[in-house]
């Protein structure tokens, strides 16, 4: 276990998102990246959680927020795929200083689609950029499988491991391949991290993707931080394949764990937003580019 700790204030925006909202100014873009703004005795810590699928969309959508750039004190990507990952090396360029990112070691693994043709689904070489240039312009790499904090009250899942997985959680493949010693192996996007922080209301859990399943990672974000009051679950809940039954034991499992609110969007779909909104009520938000959240 690790010494979480608790903010004292959490304010989420969400910089990009596929969906932007009714007559909006903001860009949407598939892919997601969320700036988190957590405060601890006055001392504030920005992160930038995932990176969209273009920095133009973010660097835009950061300004209409009023955000600075060069505000942001680390970066965490959530797993490889281009749609998080793609805007890095042009946000980098503009921070123009050192900046810790925080992804799993297996980041840079080469992963794929085949159908119906072949799509390179990893960071992408000519917007993501390489290990290299990355570090070149300012960024430290922090790679790691374990939790890790971040900030007071701030820390990561790390890898969500398969015997850590949630039983109907386990086997749900994305149509994802990748290269393993030259072998071509199913991708269990066993890479991908999640983000949570400690707030007064509770577990505020921040979710890419949710590949591993967004049951498993609320789990082990209780676990790690040893409270059982989880307040949200924000972010992208990858269920846009999902059946109904998969989506009724997801929303039946969160509940089970005492999920208060839900904030999804990106790969959540349609029928799993409108499933979460039947089941939380008002206590369920749709996410779109702008949408400040504060906890």
């Amino acid at each position: 276990m690790i010494n979480v700790g608790k903010a004292d204030e959490l304010k989420i925006y969400t910089l990009v998102d596929d969906y932007a909202g009714y007559n909006s100014p903001f860009w949407a873009g598939h892919g997601l990246s969320l700036l988190l703004d957590v405060v601890h005795d006055g001392r504030r810590t920005r992160i930038l959680f995932d990176t969209a699928s273009d920095a133009e969309l973010v660097l835009h959508n950061m300004r209409l927020l009023g955000v600075d750039p060069r505000s942001v004190d680390m970066i965490v990507l959530s797993h490889s795929h281009y749609d998080h990952t793609g805007g890095l090396m042009g946000i980098m360029k503009e921070l123009h200083k050192e900046t810790p990112i925080f992804a799993h070691p297996d980041i840079f693994k080469v992963s794929f689609a085949t159908e119906p043709e072949f799509l390179y689904a990893g960071i992408p070489p000519l917007r993501g950029g390489s290990k290299d240039e990355i570090g070149k312009l300012g960024g430290i790499w922090i790679l790691t499988k374990d939790p890790i904090r971040l900030a007071p009250g701030a820390f990561l899942t790390g890898e969500i491991g398969e015997e850590e997985r949630t039983s109907f959680e386990r086997e749900c493949l994305v149509g994802l391949y990748k290269l393993e010693n030259g072998r071509v192996v199913p991708d269990k996007v066993e890479d991908e991290v999640s983000l949570a922080c400690l707030t007064k209301e509770g577990l505020v859990i921040v979710a890419g993707c949710a590949h591993p399943g967004i049951v498993s990672i609320v789990k082990k974000a209780m676990k790690i931080s040893e409270v059982n009051e989880v307040y949200a679950v924000v972010g992208g809940l990858h269920l846009v394949s999902a059946d109904m039954q998969r989506i009724k034991k997801t929303i039946d499992a969160l509940k089970g764990l005492g999920v208060q609110k839900i904030y999804a969007g990106h790969c959540t779909g349609l029928k799993a937003e409108a499933a979460f909104l039947e089941a939380y009520g008002d206590c369920f938000e749709k996410l779109h580019t702008g949408k400040v959240i504060c906890f």
